[in-house]
């Protein structure tokens, strides 16, 4: 396949998904190496750190200006059991960019008395609010009479709300979340285009110490919408540990699943480290279906900081 007839294939299904759907943010590797808040506002303040997180997704690096996701995270237990946040992404993908912002609650019930807060229960919410912009001045079509060409509204305002569930106990870990529940513009078509479909989250794993600071960490997440289509991540993670510092190095293989079969899309090498507060990730993404072999591999880097939490010294109350 050469370039031409790339760019062609991928020119269709990106309008084609502006006229029929448009999808959730991109998100892969972001909750395994950077934050799980991504996907489960349950995260929220799940440490008594004061959480400041960054990552940026370059999809298809055979593309010049091809897609891209940036999401910038922070958190902190707030008060008592309570935690809050915010979250700002973009994201890139042709004439079409996403960007909004994501506020989010939850509250942590302590599971026995372990005060490093490994076992705990919570829940939260977070409301997200998109603006989706199409720049129809980036597309040269053939024919300019095209109905998703013509004059309209190029910037959608579209508010979600989000849920989500997540506990840890002895090693053992999981979470379920809903996210993008529209809460206005949910008609089937607003300006040609259709809200993200609502995508529903299980994740679990195990953290398994084999050895005086060494422990092996398996895990998978399945993300359903309710358009049928399904993703499954296989995750195995490797790592040390010590009293202030962890590095990792892990890999992870994405399948999609729908009404008419099933395909690889994606497996990933990574690596972690967090060196005192500062926390480092990152992904080499290798596309496994025949449009990413041509677009090219892509990659995820993720960066962040705990500062020390000046809203709430007290930290994490057991009682």
């Amino acid at each position: 396949m050469n370039s031409n007839k790339l760019v062609a294939i991928c020119s269709f299904f990106l309008l084609s998904g502006f006229v029929f759907a448009q999808e959730s943010l991109p998100f892969y590797l972001q909750y395994l190496i950077s934050d799980k808040v991504v996907i489960n506002p349950s995260y929220t303040g799940a440490t008594d750190y004061w959480v400041v997180k960054g990552t940026y997704n370059k999809h298809w690096g055979n593309f010049e200006g091809g897609p891209n996701t940036q999401t910038f995270s922070t958190h902190v237990n707030a008060f008592d059991r309570v935690g809050i946040g915010m979250m700002f992404f973009r994201d890139e993908n042709g004439p079409v960019s996403l960007n909004g912002v994501n506020t989010s609650v939850a509250y942590h019930i302590p599971i026995g008395n372990d005060y490093t807060r490994k076992d705990q229960f919570s829940f939260g919410t977070s409301l997200s609010l998109f603006n989706q912009h199409y720049d129809r001045s980036q597309l040269n079509p053939e024919t300019f009479d095209d109905s998703a060409l013509q004059d309209g509204n190029q910037n959608i305002f579209l508010p979600y709300i989000n849920l989500g569930l997540s506990a840890s106990y002895r090693g053992l870990f999981g979470g379920v979340s809903v996210t993008d529940i529209p809460i206005g513009n949910n008609r089937p078509i607003v300006n040609t285009v259709e809200p993200l479909p609502t995508w529903y989250y299980f994740n679990l794993g195990y953290e398994y110490v084999f050895a005086d600071n060494l422990a092996l960490e398996p895990s998978v997440l399945m993300n359903i919408n309710e358009n049928s289509e399904r993703q499954l991540d296989l995750n195995i993670k490797g790592k040390y540990f010590d009293d202030e510092n962890v590095f990792a190095i892990g890999f992870s293989y994405r399948q999609d699943m729908d009404e008419t079969g099933s395909q690889s899309l994606v497996m990933a090498p990574f690596i972690e480290a967090e060196v005192g507060r500062l926390n480092f990730g990152f992904a080499y993404t290798m596309g496994l279906t025949d449009i990413s072999r041509e677009g090219g591999n892509g990659f995820l880097l993720g960066l962040g900081y705990n500062i020390e939490n000046i809203i709430n010294s007290r930290g994490f109350r057991y009682r």
